[in-house]
């Protein structure tokens, strides 16, 4: 069995029912890596398939949001976003990350994620309840200087669910 869609084409043509798609998509000069995966194409609807063609159209909305679920993060207690930006400029040493910040307000913290770039995002459509992870972001300060990421969750609704890291 297979899935067509209008903005994905067909998916699901192995035995095992797996669905897999991927592209790119532009993110102002930068190319973002957009994948969309499931084990079992009987659990991926039509609709959660739209809502993730609408997200990639949208691009540009999608990581406003999720940067700001990081700009609130930073006033929790523990937070992971701090802890990221934390680990990363001392792993990467003050002339990196001064290659890396695009930006100089003055607060480090709020340049720092202004200048992640976002390197991928991944769809779930199979996920697509609320409470559930329908898509992944993942953001790097310096890709070509470190693999630890900082992965926003978010639901069908776009809603952030869960920020974490990922080395």
């Amino acid at each position: 069995m297979t899935i067509e869609h209008d903005f994905f084409g067909i998916l699901g043509s192995d035995d095992d029912g797996e669905v897999y798609w991927s592209d790119t998509a532009e993110l102002g000069d930068e190319s973002v890596e957009v994948d969309l995966s499931s084990p079992d194409e009987d659990s991926v609807s039509v609709e959660a398939l739209d809502i993730a063609a609408a997200m990639i159209h949208a691009i540009e909305e999608v990581d406003s949001q999720a940067r700001e679920s990081l700009v609130a993060d930073l006033s929790a207690e523990g937070s992971i976003t701090a802890k990221y930006i934390d680990q990363q400029v001392e792993e990467l040493g003050p002339e990196a990350l001064g290659n890396a910040l695009i930006w100089d307000s003055g607060d480090q913290q709020i340049d720092f994620l202004r200048s992640l770039r976002l390197q991928r995002v991944g769809f779930h459509p199979h996920h697509n309840g609320n409470e559930e992870h329908f898509a992944l972001l993942d953001y790097s300060i310096s890709p070509g200087d470190t693999d630890a990421l900082l992965v926003v969750t978010i639901d069908i609704h776009g809603d952030t669910i869960i920020i974490a890291t990922d080395s």
